[in-house]
């Protein structure tokens, strides 16, 4: 009688032995690069209390811990005139939320053709990449084929007067040629 289901019986058993015993992985251990980050913030924390010079004003001394306890408040980013794509891609601060937009949505300002007409493109290659912050242009970089810097100076200022429909604060970059 045992004999027969000895067999079965023990097969069972070690099969759910192997299944129950594989146990899960230990909990990964937490970044040690975390500890340090939140150093300085502590430190930052600590900071502005000494740091406040008796020139400013209560209000301005009193909103800046405020903001750094907060620790979601992403400094805005500082573009300037003339700014290429890349020079907009590190004026952008690291760690801020990052919002794709699509580049059909990027492109469709720049699809209008008649916006370069005053520039007299003629039959010259244009190739653009434009990075777009909060719905407008704010770095841009033109090459034509044939060469030609008056060409580009042009069209480069037409894409900087333009606006997008679609307004968000983080930077995305599209390219376009014609």
């Amino acid at each position: 009688m045992w004999g027969s289901r000895f067999p079965a019986l023990s097969t069972v058993v070690i099969s759910l032995a192997c299944v129950a015993c594989g146990g899960s992985t230990p909990p990964a251990e937490a970044p040690q690069a975390l500890d340090p980050l939140e150093e300085p913030a502590a430190e930052s924390a600590e900071a502005p209390p000494p740091a406040p010079a008796p020139s400013e004003p209560e209000s301005e001394a009193e909103s800046a811990p405020s903001a750094s306890a907060a620790g979601q408040a992403t400094p805005e980013p500082q573009f300037t005139e003339k700014m290429s794509v890349e020079e907009a891609i590190r004026a952008v601060p690291q760690g801020g939320e990052r919002r794709n937009m699509d580049p059909e949505t990027l492109a469709k300002p720049l699809q209008d053709l008649s916006i370069y007409d005053s520039c007299k493109p003629g039959n010259a290659r244009v190739k653009m990449r434009v990075a777009v912050w909060d719905g407008r242009a704010v770095g841009v970089d033109v090459t034509t084929t044939p060469q030609n810097a008056t060409l580009a100076s042009c069209i480069d200022a037409k894409v900087r007067e333009l606006s997008w429909d679609k307004k968000v604060k983080s930077l995305n970059t599209v390219e376009y040629q014609f």
